[in-house]
């Protein structure tokens, strides 16, 4: 048997049993976790100048025109993509926890024992730090700074609140350094803009409805950023100003006389006045009570509404352009559940939130089981971007 036979045997034999010098030689390269890649930036929207969504014949402003719709949403569109990116990137970085502890006495490589908490912290601290970076930017080029028409005034607000939202999350994780100060000065000056504008220049209903609501759960958020106590007074006032305008059953009057949309808006503002309430309960605790506790009577009065919108009929005269099954599959709505839960636990509110399989929204931060814990609610890793609602 020639030599070149004899090793070409040997290989065959050597691979056949399993025994190949390559593989006990060889070992599988171990794969390495792919570093964090911030998301691309998006160009800061400095300006806004959009009119009115509605015909200019619609006395309630129930009535959309549909031009003047797709431009306020063209416009919109922008803004509310960078809240739902930044949301989702905050969420991440909230999720990410801490590798469990493992026992010291146990016989373990230190540098193997540290190596997946480091691993975790690095990770959360670059989410953390691309979504300052994103904020910042817009922080640097004053975004939101030039509101050109009543419609951009009334609709900055919710916005300003779902960045400082999402900034609120990761402020703590990320790298400190002069974006933090900058940001807020930032976030602090379009508030003040925004109160001044509700206070001095809004339309009377717009004072006292859900945009009023709206900008209250902006101006709690970033005044609690900032320990600013006119700011949280201005929003637990704001509050305490839309709450009280309630009726005896819970429906909101402003919102009642939106006609055929009624109910959409009366759920459009119970989610800013639970979540408002629920982030300011340390500092204002008298804030649930206000009015004969009318946050409560609002809520309970929603979720039947929901159920049989009957009972916005019966109060508008108008039937409601709201169909129940339809709704109940868009559960950004209901997001509210979540801090409601920190506020009151009743069968009703814990059976409604129980048939959705995730409460998020991102002009509330995102997902609602991560920011607020007291609601037990089914985890998933999905996170819920909602469209523009802005009346």
């Amino acid at each position: 048997m020639s030599a070149r036979i004899l090793n070409t045997f040997l290989a065959l034999a050597l691979i056949s049993s399993g025994q190949s010098a390559l593989a006990q030689t060889t070992p599988e390269p171990a794969a390495e976790a792919k570093p964090f890649a911030c998301f691309d930036a998006i160009p800061p929207v400095t300006e806004l100048n959009i009119p009115s969504r509605y015909k200019d014949d619609s006395k309630n402003r129930s009535d959309f025109d549909a031009e003047a719709n797709a431009a306020v949403e063209a416009a919109l569109n922008p803004v509310d993509d960078f809240i739902n990116v930044l949301v989702k990137n905050a969420n991440a970085a909230l999720q990410i926890t801490a590798a469990p502890e493992v026992d010291p006495e146990a016989s373990v490589d230190p540098a193997a024992k540290a190596a997946p908490e480091t691993r975790d912290l690095v990770k959360q601290t670059a989410i953390a730090d691309c979504v300052v970076d994103r904020i910042h930017e817009w922080a640097a080029a004053n975004a939101l700074g030039d509101m050109k028409s009543q419609g951009a005034q009334l609709s900055v607000p919710s916005r300003i609140g779902g960045i400082a939202m999402a900034y609120a999350q990761v402020r703590g994780l990320a790298t400190q350094d002069t974006r933090q100060p900058e940001i807020e000065a930032w976030l602090t000056d379009r508030m003040q803009a925004s109160m001044l504008f509700f206070d001095t220049e809004a339309p009377t209903k717009s004072r006292q409805n859900n945009l009023r609501a709206w900008a209250a759960l902006a101006a709690a958020q970033v005044g609690l950023l900032q320990n600013d106590v006119v700011m949280t007074t201005w929003a637990a006032d704001s509050v305490k100003l839309v709450l009280c305008t309630a009726t005896a059953e819970g429906a909101l009057p402003n919102e009642m006389w939106r006609g055929k949309l009624a109910l959409h808006y009366q759920i459009h503002a119970v989610g800013p006045l639970v979540t408002t309430t629920a982030l300011l309960q340390p500092t204002f605790p008298d804030l649930l009570a206000t009015c004969d506790n009318a946050l409560l009577r609002v809520v309970r009065f929603t979720l039947k509404a929901v159920e049989d919108p009957k009972l916005v009929e019966v109060i508008t005269d108008k039937p409601q352009k709201f169909d129940p099954a339809t709704e109940m599959k868009r559960s950004f709505q209901f997001a509210w559940l979540a801090p409601l839960e920190t506020l009151a636990q009743e069968p009703d509110f814990t059976s409604f939130a129980a048939k959705f399989e995730l409460l998020s929204n991102s002009k509330l931060g995102g997902k609602q089981s991560l920011l607020w814990p007291a609601l037990d609610a089914k985890d998933s890793a999905a996170t819920e971007e909602d469209p523009a609602t802005t009346p």
